[in-house]
């Protein structure tokens, strides 16, 4: 499929400042016929995708119509999703059936219709924004993968605002039927006999369409940052738990060896000059360790694994050998 003419876009300021202007922009035409639709493109090289939303203006022309895309924002996945300042010069490459119409009116209509119903199915592939971030979370959850929410949470702001954004679009199409009104008062109210009104219909109800499945997936994603939030909350208690934990095991490794010495003495041991006097002090000191430790990892909050019991094993070999080290230097000294 190729345009009848090449693309025209407007992009940042330019876009915004043209915002609700649709009848000056059709009386300063001097075109036939003119309409409006929500336009939404997700590129596919997955990493560097970018999302773009605006509106779509066909206005009717010798030859073939014209085309113009008013982006208003851009979002961009490089560093998570987020809104792309400076958009300005960016190039949307939109492709629509040429019209098959003498009429310059029908020709609009099958245009505006054709964009209508590519923004339409250009949802689908939106949709597979909010399942990448769910299975996201999943193996954040499940400690699949390292990281925090809060990545994940800005990313899903930045998707319900733009998915906001699109939507607006589609709500003013519909709200406005296309802006058929500035030209065809009769198709606005559903009076015109022409050919054309049933392709009209049709772009028409690809723009309700996008309203409403916008509408549930912008639902389902303050559904996710409810749940998100949830979850954060409960990491945040989780880190604090662990924190609190590790506390302890570090008060009772310092702790539980001072109480042993003071308690039964190791005088009979000392000074650490040999390897049975050094095993017979330590000995007890490394086992009271490795028992605090050992029992702190089973309780740890989340799943214990093989290395966190070898990484408890590890504090108290070297903590014993910290003594150990500590008692040869004093007997040189």
């Amino acid at each position: 499929m190729e345009l009848g003419r090449v693309l025209a876009a407007v992009t940042g300021e330019a876009a915004a400042a043209a915002d609700g202007v649709e009848r000056k922009l059709f009386d300063a035409s001097g075109a036939e016929a003119f309409l409006a639709v929500p336009f939404v493109r997700l590129s596919r090289q997955s990493g560097e995708r970018s999302l773009v939303s605006g509106q779509a203006r066909v206005l009717s022309a010798a030859g073939a119509p014209e085309v113009t895309v008013a982006v208003r924002a851009v979002w961009a996945e490089t560093g998570g999703w987020h809104l792309e300042s400076g958009s300005d010069g960016h190039v949307v490459a939109l492709e629509v059936p040429p019209p098959d119409e003498a009429d310059p009116r029908a020709a609009v209509v099958q245009v505006a219709k054709a964009i209508a119903e590519s923004s339409r199915n250009e949802i689908a592939h939106v949709r597979g924004l909010r399942y990448e971030l769910e299975r996201q979370l999943a193996e954040l959850l499940a400690k699949r993968r390292h990281g925090t929410l809060r990545p994940l949470l800005a990313q899903l702001v930045e998707l319900s605002t733009a998915l906001g954004r699109v939507r607006d679009q589609a709500q003013e199409a519909v709200r406005d039927g296309m802006w058929i009104w500035l030209w065809d008062e009769d198709a606005y109210r559903g009076g015109n006999g022409a050919a054309w009104t049933t392709t009209y219909r049709a772009g028409l109800r690809h723009c309700e369409v996008i309203d409403q499945q916008l509408a549930e997936e912008i639902s389902r994603l303050h559904s996710l940052l409810s749940s998100m939030s949830a979850f954060a909350v409960a990491q945040d208690s989780e880190a604090q738990d662990r924190f609190n934990l590790m506390a302890a095991v570090v008060a009772a490794g310092l702790g539980l060896p001072a109480l042993i010495l003071s308690l039964y003495g190791a005088d009979s041991y000392l000074p650490l000059s040999s390897f049975d006097h050094a095993w017979r002090a330590l000995l007890p000191i490394a086992v009271t360790v490795g028992v605090a430790t050992t029992a702190a990892v089973r309780f740890l909050p989340g799943l214990s694994r093989g290395r966190h019991y070898a990484a408890a094993l590890a504090v108290a070999a070297v903590l014993v050998g910290i003594l150990w080290f500590a008692g040869a230097l004093a007997v040189r000294g």
